[in-house]
């Protein structure tokens, strides 16, 4: 079943605050421009196509499946996607880092090792959502994506074409 993209995120949200640990996120562009995310969490995976209207807004559609080959996420997706608070001590290492110059992949690993925690749990003044996977082509998850891919993006156009007619329009 096809739904918007927004009752989508909703629903992952509320499962990661249920189970925060053991979530990877992908996000890419389509050929066309959209955006693509896929969050996997055991064997359930979301696929979601969206189109940024404007900087405060996104629309598009998504649907769930049960995920096919694991072993295509296994190389790519070291840590867990998640919410992870910073103390501030993190945050001056961090910062000093920054204001030196250097790196801060020391810091950001010790970050990235501490398990992801749901929001309610988080009691420091700063966190860290992540990480995001930019994977360079599509993985195949499962066995018809392209087809979902496709009529994800069919549904996008028919709902921009109607409620949006004013982004296919060139200006002069």
């Amino acid at each position: 079943m096809m739904l918007s993209s927004n009752d989508v995120k909703r629903e992952v949200f509320r499962r990661y605050n249920q189970q925060p640990r053991g979530w990877h996120v992908l996000v890419r562009r389509d050929q066309k421009g959209y955006y693509d995310t896929i969050f996997v969490h055991d064997k359930d995976l979301w696929f979601i196509k969206e189109e940024q209207i404007n900087p405060y807004e996104l629309v598009g559609f998504g649907v769930e499946r049960e995920i096919e080959n694991k072993e295509a996420l296994k190389d790519i997706l070291p840590y867990q996607f998640g919410f992870r608070p910073v103390s501030k001590k993190f945050l001056g290492e961090i910062m000093d880092a920054f204001s030196k110059n250097e790196r801060i992949g020391g810091v950001m690993d010790k970050i990235m090792s501490i398990k992801p925690l749901s929001i309610d749990r988080i009691r420091s003044d700063f966190l860290v959502h992540g990480p995001l996977v930019y994977p360079s082509k599509s993985l195949n998850l499962i066995s018809n994506q392209s087809e979902i891919e496709t009529k994800l993006r069919v549904e996008l156009d028919k709902l921009l074409y109607k409620r949006y007619p004013y982004l296919f329009t060139t200006y002069q």
